[in-house]
Formats: structure tokens, sequence, C-alpha cells
């Protein structure tokens, strides 16, 4: 028999409205080049050193999420990406909102992760005013 009761556990991963997207990307590095990137409608361009411009197909009212990990890495490197601008409302010169993602070492430098290395990069983001306050 079904239930008539509210979802007290929305499918998802949290309270988002229909309206949320989940952007995901691979980022495949050579020495000093971003060699590839596995992704379906992200754009990823390289600016210098480490530093790396996200954009998005369209604009976004805010991002709800990020999240990474490495799919390969070098034996003891110690990477982590930070978002630098985080610009999903405003449109680029490509159209869509952007992000500008940095690669730090563990002293918080910026650098290219070593070549055959993969960032696996996870943007969530959602056009609902609902959650401008949460």
């Amino acid at each position: 028999m079904p239930s008539y009761e509210p979802s007290l556990y929305p499918k998802g991963r949290g309270n988002y409205p229909a309206s949320d997207q989940t952007f995901k990307a691979t980022l495949v590095f050579g020495a000093s080049v971003l060699s590839s990137t596995k992704t379906k409608h992200l754009t990823v361009v390289r600016n210098s050193a480490g530093n790396y411009t996200v954009t998005l197909p369209r604009v976004y009212a805010r991002r709800t999420g990020f999240r990474w990990g490495w799919g390969k890495c070098a034996a003891g490197a110690v990477y982590y990406p930070v978002i630098l601008t985080s610009t999903p409302d405003t449109a680029s010169s490509s159209g869509g909102g952007t992000f500008v993602v940095e690669i730090r070492t563990e002293a918080g430098v910026a650098t290219d992760p070593a070549s055959g290395n993969e960032l696996d990069l996870e943007f969530d983001v959602c056009n609902d005013a609902l959650l401008s306050g949460y």
C-alpha cells in the first residue's frame, strides 16, 4: 500500500530542488600542460602553473557543492585544489559561469601536478532562490 506521508529523505544528496545540476570533469596532466580533459559539458583552460579556469555551459545562481579526488597521483605528492573565484552567476566570454581552480602543494604554492596525474572535480550548482540563505 502506498504511503501518503511526505518523504523525509528525498532522492539525491540532499534537499536540493530539481533545478540543481552536477558537473564532473577529470583533468589529465602532462608536462606543464593539461594533456586532456574528460568531461561532457565543462570547458577547462590552463591559465598558468597550477591555475585553471572551468567554464559551465550556462550561468547558475550559486554553487552548492564542490568535491575532488585524485584518480592517479604520484607517490609522496601532496596536492589539493582550491577555488580562487566562484562566479557561476556571471556570464564569461564563452557564455557560462566560471570557477578558477588552483592546485597547490602542502606549502601552499601553485603547481602543475606530475605528468600522468588525474584529478576528478565535481561542481554542484543551482538556480533556486530558496537556497540563498541555507
